[in-house]
């Protein structure tokens, strides 16, 4: 990897340190982005619900659905949208990359 292309992306984790059902929190140069292993992929979503604004590591994963701890809205962590009350606006997604047996996340969310 170039040194421009590393400004883009972020460490996460070794690929054998992420298992299936894991989630590790990146600090992101805007938000923490929430990086999980879960139905044998690894996806990435601002860690923050759009209703209040608290951490969503926490919450209860359901293949692709996230539900937060506090007010149970729960999010689709392919697309960011929000699929139940209290949150109606989305969280945003970010790009993942595995190289070298390395995980990447993107520093900026991609555009839905």
């Amino acid at each position: 990897m170039t040194p421009e292309q590393e400004n883009q992306w972020l460490f996460v984790a070794e690929t054998r340190d992420l298992a299936e059902g894991e989630r590790r929190v990146v600090a992101g140069p805007d938000e923490d982005i929430l990086v999980v292993h879960t139905d044998g992929i690894i996806l990435a979503v601002g860690n923050q619900c759009s209703h209040q604004a608290l951490p969503l590591d926490e919450g209860a994963l359901d293949g692709d659905l996230i539900t937060c701890p506090y007010h149970n809205a729960q999010f689709c962590l392919r697309t960011g949208e929000a699929l139940s009350a209290p949150a109606y606006e989305p969280i945003s997604c970010y790009d993942i990359k595995v190289e070298d047996g390395r995980i990447y996340v993107a520093q900026e969310p991609r555009s839905n």
